[in-house]
């Protein structure tokens, strides 16, 4: 699989760039199969919106540090959030559903690469801002955050029982239906 995305990218002007748009939607699309599959989806979905937080605040609070410029001279690089995203989902697979497959860990792990890879050919963010978008993901992914995977599975839960007590209310009426 990797061979034919790495050929393919090699063959077309741009496509890799695309490429790795898509990956780093399907990695961690995967990571999110994958964890639901062992009944973690609720703190894998937590954890995502950590690491989207972990992305946008740093872009917000660098400003024009030059850290947060990209080569392609816009803002808000560091860290790169296509990187992040792939590492994270790359890093949940191969901790979950993966580890008895090191070819298919391998793949995932050069997937993850290559979105950070392509985001350095398009000139979207430079090597430092996909490195730390790299450790961030595999971070959020995999660092032990006991409390805070507690806590998103207590909201998750009392979100549940409200849903559960509208339910149990009597329907509000539409109007122009019996």
């Amino acid at each position: 699989m990797l061979a034919l995305v790495l050929l393919s990218a090699a063959l077309s002007e741009g496509r890799a760039r695309r490429i790795g748009d898509h990956l780093q939607i399907a990695l961690p699309a995967a990571g999110l199969v994958c964890a639901a599959t062992r009944g973690q989806a609720r703190v894998y979905a937590g954890r995502y919106l950590l690491l989207e937080a972990g992305i946008k605040f740093p872009k917000a609070l660098l400003g024009d540090l030059p850290v947060n410029l990209r080569p392609n001279g816009g803002g808000h690089g560091f860290p790169s959030g296509h990187t992040a995203a792939a590492a994270f989902g790359a890093s949940a697979l191969v901790a979950g559903c993966l580890r008895d497959s090191p070819g298919a860990q391998a793949v995932a792990v050069m997937s993850a690469g290559f979105v950070g890879a392509s985001r350095i050919d398009a000139g979207r963010h430079t090597i430092w801002q996909t490195l730390a978008g790299a450790v961030l993901g595999w971070l959020v992914a995999t660092v032990k955050l006991v409390a805070f995977d507690r806590a998103v599975v207590a909201i998750w839960a009392r979100a549940g029982a409200r849903l559960t007590a509208l339910r149990g209310r009597a329907p509000v009426p539409v109007p122009g239906r019996p």
